[in-house]
């Protein structure tokens, strides 16, 4: 009778093990990460859970994300939200098939980008006015706090001048995000000026072209003919109204005449001095 009850209780007893295999863990998080994406660098707590059949069994927990160890034998792990996946291993010697398994859990953060434009001033200019723009999961209204500059509900900014800035973007919620902003500043393509026109009314070469001046309207010409006498001033020169090799309303005759142009760099540095024919075919 007593061996029937022993082996009785025996299977019973296996039945009871059998029943609480294969075993398994579980996550949970403060705060619930599961339900929505929490602000970069909210403290997070992850606890993992086992299952019936391994209470009491677990010899080990190891919590690791991105391929780092990050923590070993406890059950819960505090860290930083950064939108990163975190898995749980859990050993035991529960006597199931598989005594080890894991568990993983996304920790999802708000995304936010912000970006400026423009970025690049044009050469001839020392300061841009700047408007900012957030893209991603953030909650409009966004504000914006730029080094140096301070906080704008709306993102605009003028008188930026080139350099690094540390941009803080502040979305409904209260989530931060911090990333740099770099303005930098076109290079100025040198004058050019053209050697010859032909003034002649057909619409092309018409009138004496110096490339690329618009970059750099502190200008001065001169032009004087072969004796020196000076036929052509401006200030300010642009070849939308350029010399068309006339004087005083007169048409000039068909000679190389010679030219000095004088510039001062609006952002500063040496004086551009420069000299050369023109001549004039009709």
């Amino acid at each position: 009778m007593s061996k029937q009850l022993l082996f009785i209780s025996f299977l019973l007893f296996n039945c009871f093990a059998q029943a609480q295999c294969p075993i398994s863990v579980s996550i949970t998080s403060i705060p619930d990460v599961a339900v929505g994406p929490v602000c970069k660098n909210t403290a997070v707590q992850l606890t993992a859970t086992p299952s019936v059949g391994a209470i009491g069994n677990v010899t080990q927990y190891v919590w690791v994300s991105e391929n780092d160890t990050l923590s070993s034998n406890i059950s819960t792990l505090n860290l930083l939200a950064n939108n990163q996946n975190v898995i749980v291993y859990m050993e035991t010697t529960s006597g199931c098939a598989s005594d080890t398994v894991s568990k993983s859990i996304q920790v999802q953060t708000v995304t936010m980008v912000s970006v400026a434009n423009p970025t690049v001033i044009p050469c001839n200019q020392t300061v841009t006015d700047i408007q900012m723009s957030t893209s991603g999961t953030g909650t409009p209204l966004y504000s914006y706090d730029l080094s140096t500059y301070g906080t704008s509900s709306g993102g605009s900014y003028s008188s930026v001048s080139v350099g690094s800035y540390t941009l803080i973007t502040t979305d409904d919620n209260g989530c931060k995000d911090t990333t740099e902003i770099v303005i930098t500043q076109e290079t100025c393509k040198p004058p050019s000026p053209t050697d010859r026109i032909t003034p002649n009314g057909d619409g092309y070469n018409d009138t004496w072209q110096i490339l690329n001046i618009e970059d750099y309207p502190e200008n001065e010409v001169f032009i004087f003919d072969r004796w020196g006498q000076r036929v052509y001033h401006k200030k300010g020169y642009d070849n939308s109204d350029g010399w068309s090799a006339d004087y005083l309303g007169v048409d000039l005759p068909v000679s190389t005449y010679y030219y000095l142009l004088e510039i001062k760099p609006e952002n500063g540095g040496d004086e551009i001095i420069m000299r050369g024919p023109i001549s004039v075919f009709r």
